[in-house]
């Protein structure tokens, strides 16, 4: 039925149009998909490591190909954010910080969209991203020196989504969906050292897999094809000699 429905509506068409705009997704982590805190025992010494809500935001350009079907870029930046502690039971060492990994995005993906309506469409996508990360971060307090090391300058991922946009030719796209991001490798290793002189040397080392689920929020601006196509129309009249 709705394959029927989206050949027999009339529809804001986007067929071999561009169309550009901008997209807002808050980040959240889940222990399902191996993101939730890790924490380890050495020397007698608690360290962990969690990763907290974070935030992605940038351009999107879209592509149509088809009435169905469109492929899909842009670039982004995302935040993610991390705290890491260390504690020793039967002292007063309690000690945290917290850090970012900032890094860019240029996902790359192809679309096939499903009419519901007159205006509203629902979209799968899949594809991979580019995930460039340009620096280290080290930390150091008093009790303890963290030092977290990416693993490559870029690390591609895959990238699926699902969506729903509702359309109209003045007000531009309105879109809410969903996305998960899954990088092929480790992005990130995190080493946290805690010295001390009545205990060994204690280090604590995990990778950071940087998988995340986000909430999208994308407005596209508008677009006008058939009005576009009859200003030029207009201009070739003005300009054939009579």
């Amino acid at each position: 039925m709705l394959l029927v429905t989206s050949i027999t509506l009339p529809s804001v068409a986007q067929e071999k149009v561009i169309i550009a705009g901008f997209q807002f997704k808050p980040i959240f982590t889940s222990d399902f998909f191996d993101t939730g805190p890790i924490e380890d025992q050495i020397n007698g010494v608690n360290f962990n490591l969690n990763q907290k809500s974070g935030l992605c935001f940038g351009m999107v350009v879209r592509k149509g190909i088809s009435k169905k079907i469109s492929f899909e870029t842009g670039i982004n930046i995302i935040k993610r954010n991390f705290d890491i502690g260390v504690v020793v039971p039967d002292s007063a060492v309690n000690s945290s910080e917290s850090f970012s990994i900032t890094g860019y995005e240029l996902p790359l993906k192809g679309l096939v969209f499903i009419q519901l309506s007159d205006n509203i469409f629902m979209d799968v996508a899949m594809g991979i991203s580019l995930d460039f990360f340009p620096s280290d971060i080290r930390i150091e307090n008093d009790y303890f020196t963290s030092y977290s090391a990416k693993n490559s300058w870029i690390s591609p991922a895959l990238l699926a989504n699902v969506g729903w946009e509702y359309r109209t030719e003045k007000r531009g796209f309105f879109y809410l969906g969903a996305s998960f991001h899954k990088p092929f490798n480790n992005i990130y290793y995190s080493f946290i050292l805690y010295p001390d002189d009545d205990l060994p040397e204690s280090e604590f080392s995990s990778e950071i897999q940087g998988t995340y689920l986000t909430l999208d929020l994308r407005y596209f601006f508008p677009t006008n094809p058939e009005n576009s196509k009859k200003k030029k129309k207009k201009k070739r009249k003005k300009n054939d000699p009579k």
